[in-house]
């Protein structure tokens, strides 16, 4: 009686895989905790006055949307692993690996530990399926590098093999793309857990390190314009409910060589592109660290602004830019940029990770990094169509541009230093994430606090953010999963708890 007359009772394969890439975008929840507290965690941003949102606002989301991806995966799976042609599914189970792969490794350092490799089969198994032991963190790490590896090795353009056509909305069946992806990403989670498992990790950077990788351009990413019917409308509400996110004196000092509010000491291009001027058309950072500020203006008004850009409500401090408030059609949700990639390697090998360490190499790959990372901003800001204020005068990045940002000394890399030099591309990686805030707090974390901070107020911030680890597990675990998450938390959830790949 409950069997629906026409409509379909169950999904195709192609639907299941396009549904885990529907996932990929950051929920309401996401945005806001990203706004009110990730920001001020890294020093990316400082928020005015007190957090709107608690600190585990976005977990619940995080938690549904991951496990929903993942038994959407563990269904796909299954139809492969009985299909009478297994091995000509390789390319869809390899960009299966990849996607889900991403979303284990954000959802983990999220979480820390997290129910992994038996977790996702109640589509197949049933309810029992939802009692799910917990796998530590170190053992969800050298399953993600597995199951990367066998993707970039079984990825394939041979004929025979069989394409999910337009549902792959993401790559849109570029399977050089694609291996690229997978590779990257797989250099990505060994430098992340290299600390905590240098052999492990070294064999899986070295031989990353020799395949193909992201490049200039190719930055991966939820990008409207290449995904028929995308919008981002949870960008716009998280801005405009209650938001007093500002710029702050952290990033400030990298972009500007002097206080004057004038903006004469701006060296980056990316400071007009990621902030704008105070309701006076002034450059002014909130001091990282304070004591509470408060704040005046509504800066991420839109309908004020829409009519009057210069309508920032008497604002005192410089504001996120407007544009990244109003526009839900261009600019892209960024998963990892070419930026990213170049500076991984730059640590690589400056450190030696898995590679004898080579500082005029480590300083080239940190130098396309720079290059690549002002690029691809400059291409974004110059693009939006709905940008006119303050909007790039031409798409391309000039030399003056380069040469300003690459010979200034907070930036340039110093081959005889390689310590300095080394807290250098954390910080090019950490401004490069600007709209990655949840991936530079996994830099800060998985560094030792190696990312820029203000060295004033460090007892303001570590009172309100610098013990803030991980996100408790949702509510519902401890309904539908209790005995597990009592293993796993000993009967007390807390956020101080480090996860596996910090210090």
């Amino acid at each position: 009686m409950n069997t629906p007359p026409k409509d379909p009772v169950t999904a195709s394969t192609d639907e299941l895989f396009n549904g885990v890439i529907s996932s990929l975008p950051i929920t309401a929840g996401e945005y806001s905790v990203m706004n009110s507290w990730i920001y001020p965690i890294t020093q990316q941003g400082v928020v005015a006055g007190s957090n709107s949102y608690n600190f585990d606002g976005a977990r619940g989301s995080l938690w549904t949307t991951y496990y929903q991806a993942l038994a959407n995966y563990r269904l796909i799976q299954s139809r492969i692993e009985t299909s009478a042609t297994p091995a000509n599914m390789n390319n869809l189970y390899a960009m299966l690996k990849t996607l889900i792969a991403y979303k284990t490794f954000k959802t983990t350092n999220n979480f820390g530990n997290i129910p992994y490799s038996k977790a996702g089969y109640a589509p197949i198994n049933g309810a029992v399926a939802y009692n799910v032991p917990y796998d530590k963190q170190e053992d969800i790490y050298s399953s993600l590098l597995t199951d990367l590896k066998w993707a970039v090795d079984n990825f394939s353009t041979d004929a025979t093999q069989y394409s999910p056509g337009s549902y792959d909305t993401f790559l849109k069946g570029d399977i050089a793309k694609w291996i690229k992806f997978a590779n990257s990403l797989r250099l990505y989670v060994a430098i992340t857990m290299y600390n905590k498992n240098s052999s492990l990790a070294g064999t899986h950077i070295a031989e990353a390190l020799s395949k193909p990788l992201l490049t200039d351009g190719e930055d991966i990413g939820l990008w409207p314009t290449a995904i028929t019917g995308l919008e981002f409308q949870w960008r716009q509400w998280s801005f405009t409910q209650d938001c007093n996110l500002r710029m702050g004196s952290t990033m400030w000092n990298l972009f500007s060589d002097n206080n004057d509010t004038d903006g004469s000491g701006i060296f980056d291009i990316r400071a007009k592109i990621f902030f704008e001027t105070n309701g006076a058309n002034n450059w002014v950072a909130i001091p990282q660290n304070q004591a509470t500020i408060t704040e005046t203006g509504s800066p991420y008004n839109i309908a004020n602004r829409d009519v009057n850009w210069s309508n920032k409500g008497n604002s005192n401090y410089s504001a996120f830019n407007f544009y990244f408030v109003k526009d839900v059609k261009y600019i892209p949700e960024l998963i990892l940029t070419a930026a990213q990639v170049y500076f991984l390697k730059a640590e690589a090998y400056n450190r030696g990770l898995g590679v004898t360490a080579n500082q005029a190499t480590a300083k080239a790959a940190y130098d396309a990094g720079v290059t690549a990372s002002l690029t691809m901003w400059k291409k974004i800001a110059f693009n939006t169509p709905s940008w006119v204020v303050n909007k790039p005068a031409q798409e391309a990045l000039t030399a003056v541009e380069l040469n300003q940002v690459l010979t200034n000394t907070k930036v340039a890399y110093n081959t005889g230093d390689a310590s300095s030099s080394l807290l250098k591309i954390y910080a090019q990686t950490w401004i490069d994430q600007y709209r990655q805030p949840y991936d530079a707090w996994t830099l800060l974390r998985r560094t030792g606090g190696k990312t820029p901070m203000s060295s004033i107020g460090t007892g303001n911030y570590t009172g309100k953010y610098g013990t803030l680890y991980k996100f408790k597990y949702p509510d519902e675990e401890q309904s539908f999963n209790n005995a597990n998450w009592k293993t796993e938390t000993d009967g007390s959830d807390v956020t101080n708890k480090k996860i596996w790949i910090q210090p």
